[in-house]
């Protein structure tokens, strides 16, 4: 059996991928992606889009993951027996994620099931989103004593005020916000300022501080929102 990479190829950029990541896809004999099923039913991967822009010649095999969804458990498995299978062969196997591989990432779950099942693992961070974000803003995401605290997936627009109500000189990022509606809403009655980015990196990539370009937007599952100290003018 050989050995388990996992590789983060940061935000959406294929320039932004690290070096040690892009020898590590050109040294693997299989990589798999993470893929999810579209509305019409064909296969679609926010990975295979960075690595299709990248110089390697390894095989890609999708794992299908639905972002949201019942019997994920079930799904994982199915996805890393997969993993299994390649392992078990004698090939070096790599496994991709947008993003840091480690952080809100498809392969946290497998990187899991391959320790306890004793293989061994290595891991190449990527740039997280986040960072990918802040650093199209106007100031840095925190500096000097201000704390940072981050969210995925909030439970509520409630559970996003307490934290900013609570940590007034702290900087606070949202992440997966796709989960709430009515954003323009809660923005508009909100007094922080803020930076919204969505796709970061890609030729789609969309950067605003401003509530009104927000109005009639919908929010894509590659979204963050970066709330900073003080109060907006």
């Amino acid at each position: 059996m050989k050995r388990l990479t996992g590789i983060g190829l940061g935000p959406g950029d294929p320039e932004m991928i690290t070096l040690k990541a892009l020898r590590s896809l050109q040294c693997a004999d299989v990589v798999f992606y993470p893929a999810s099923y579209s509305n019409s039913g064909e296969v679609q991967s926010y990975s295979l889009k960075i690595l299709e822009q990248l110089d390697f010649e390894t095989e890609c095999r999708p794992l299908v993951i639905p972002m949201m969804g019942k019997n994920r458990d079930e799904i994982y498995r199915e996805a890393y027996h997969a993993i299994k299978e390649s392992l078990d062969e004698g090939k070096e196997v790599a496994v991709v994620n947008e993003g840091d591989v480690l952080f809100y990432s498809t392969f946290g779950y497998l990187f899991k099931m391959a320790k306890a099942d004793g293989v061994e693992c290595s891991v190449i961070s990527g740039i997280p989103a986040f960072i990918a974000a802040g650093g199209l803003g106007d100031r840095p995401i925190t500096e000097g004593s201000s704390g940072f605290n981050l969210i995925a997936r909030p439970q509520s627009f409630e559970q996003i005020s307490d934290l900013l109500h609570a940590r007034v000189n702290d900087t606070l990022v949202v992440m997966k916000m796709k989960v709430l509606e009515e954003w323009y809403g809660y923005l508009t009655q909100c007094s922080r300022p803020f930076l919204y980015v969505e796709k970061a990196g890609t030729p789609y990539e969309f950067v605003t501080s401003n509530v009104e370009d927000l109005r009639d937007r919908e929010i894509p599952y590659f979204s963050v929102i970066v709330f900073y100290e003080g109060e907006r003018v």
